[in-house]
């Protein structure tokens, strides 16, 4: 139970992070920042997809 938790703690701490750099960048007009954080955060996201989602089933 606990890998689990700290896997779910991590994935959303990727999204939120490249969430948080996604509207940085955009904010400052820099664009390839916003893209990286944009990607970082789909990373995140396939990340809980494949450690958390698919491994309950």
């Amino acid at each position: 139970m606990e890998k689990e938790r700290l896997r779910t703690l991590i994935g959303i701490a990727m999204v939120s992070l490249g969430l948080v750099q996604t509207v940085s960048g955009v904010l400052q007009d820099n664009l390839p920042f916003a893209t990286f954080g944009f990607l970082y955060a789909l990373i995140g996201v396939a990340y809980l997809w494949a450690e958390v989602y698919s491994a309950d089933q």
